[in-house]
Order: C-alpha cells, then structure tokens, then sequence
C-alpha cells in the first residue's frame, strides 16, 4: 500500500536572499526527493501548456523527430528545441535556485524530456534507479537531480510517481521490484495538481505509477548534473539554441562553459 501526496500544503518560504528552507534541506536529504507546491503561477502553466501542446502536435505529424512512442509512453526528446519557454524553465526561478543547493553551483542540465503517460498504461516491474553509480551517499558525492514539472493535474490513480522514500542512502543492490508500482511498501506517489514542480535525487527508486484514470499524465522533466558530466546523447543544444544562451547561467546549464573553470553566478531567471 502506497501513501500519496495530493495537497501539498505551502511550506515556509526562504528567508529573502536564501533559495532554501532547513525544513525543504532536511527533507530532501532525508527521504530523496522535494515537492515545491505552486511551482508554477497560472499564467506560466499556460503558457507552458499552450507550447507543450504545439510542441506535441508538430512531433506527432512528423515522424522524424526524436522520441519514444509507444502504447505506453510518448516522450518528445530534447524538449528545449521546441519552444523558448522550455528553455526558460531550465532556469526557473523558484526550482532552479533548489536544485544549485541541494547538487551544487557547478550544475549543468543533462537531459529534458516532454512525457506523456496515456490512460490505460500499466508498468510491470519497473521500479529503478536513474543514476547506476551505488557508494556513499553524501552531499558532495551526489551526481543528479531531477525535476519534474506538472502539466495537468494527477489523480490518485494517474500514474504518478512512486517514490520509495530514504532510497537514495540504501547500501549497493536494488531492493524489491514489485509486479505492481504501487504495491511497493512505504512507498508515496506523486498524485499531484497542476503546476507543481517535484525534485528528485538520482539515486531514489522510483518507477511509474499504472495510469488508471482517464485523463493523461503530463510532464517536464529536466536532468541536471555537473558541468564535469557530458550531456547525454541527443540532447546537445543545437547551434540555434546555443545562441540563447545570453546569460552566464544558462551557458552553463546548456554544457558551453569550461567544465572546470569559474561557476556561473545565479541570476535571475524566468518564472
């Protein structure tokens, strides 16, 4: 039996001049992922909305472009190339500050995905890890995060997440896989409203949740790193996406800065 986390009550905000709370600190390094309520305003969801929805009609009539499309899962690749507002979020201004304190100030994105979880998909055996580097875990040592950006809202039975909390400290070895995602003991989902963000560390096991529900679930997904890391295949900005990168940050984020030259300072970024 699952727990579930459906209204995210508001947590304390930073004091001015700090990106975190110790309660939003704590909870992350304890239990391995974060969930930031109101992630998003209602004009930025729509316009998020708006382009995700032409992003994904263009990838539909053109067969071409990269990504995975199966009964199960659609997952427009490199999602950034589509439209300036997916580049704007890489640098949220609320998520982007979280992810810089919690991975560190040499953050770099590695991957960003549009996925799509159709209604009727069901996940057999699929919890996981998405970062396969198992030792000690601490702060200095962690690799990833990744961020999760709700589109439409998910119900109880839509597929969310399912996070199995304290995961990221476990010992080499994967634990139980169970048949059914949400089976999976002390495990939480991600039944989340609209415009909530949720972030992630690479090391929480977690699998997808069986989309019972009529409705799809609709996600951002960005991958951040260290500018040390090379950006996954596929997701190298392109030159015309490159040309955006106006601001130290975001040249950094997008991997075209010295990898082990001054960290970029955090400004201020869309939202």
């Amino acid at each position: 039996m699952t727990e579930t986390i459906t209204e995210p009550t508001a947590r304390p905000q930073p004091p001015a001049g700090l990106p975190i709370t110790l309660e939003q600190r704590y909870f992350f390094e304890a239990n391995g992922y974060l969930v930031v309520p109101d992630a998003l305003s209602r004009d930025e969801l729509g316009r998020i909305r708006e382009a995700a929805d032409e992003a994904e009609a263009r990838w539909r009539a053109d067969p071409d472009l990269p990504g995975v499309r199966r009964h199960d899962l659609d997952q427009l690749i490199n999602i950034m190339e589509y439209a300036p507002v997916f580049v704007e979020m890489l640098e949220h201004r609320t998520v982007l500050p979280l992810v810089r304190e919690l991975l560190g100030p040499d953050v770099m994105m590695l991957d960003n995905d549009y996925f799509i979880t159709p209604p009727g998909a069901l996940i057999h055996r699929g919890w996981h890890y998405d970062e396969g580097f198992p030792g000690i875990d601490h702060p200095m040592s962690r690799l990833m995060i990744k961020v999760f950006f709700v589109l439409q809202d998910i119900p109880y039975d839509g597929g969310g997440t399912v996070m199995l909390p304290g995961s990221h400290r476990f010992p080499s070895g994967r634990p139980v896989n169970t048949e059914v995602p949400e089976d999976m003991p002390n495990g939480v989902r991600m039944a989340l409203p609209a415009g909530a963000a949720y972030l992630m560390a690479g090391r929480t096991y977690h699998c997808v949740g069986n989309n019972l529900s009529e409705r799809p679930r609709r996600l951002l997904i960005y991958t951040y790193g260290h500018k040390w890391m090379r950006i996954w295949d596929g997701y190298e900005p392109s030159p015309s996406l490159a040309a955006r990168a106006t601001t130290p940050m975001l040249a950094q984020l997008l991997g075209l800065t010295d990898p082990y030259g001054p960290n970029a300072p955090l400004t201020a970024a869309a939202g």
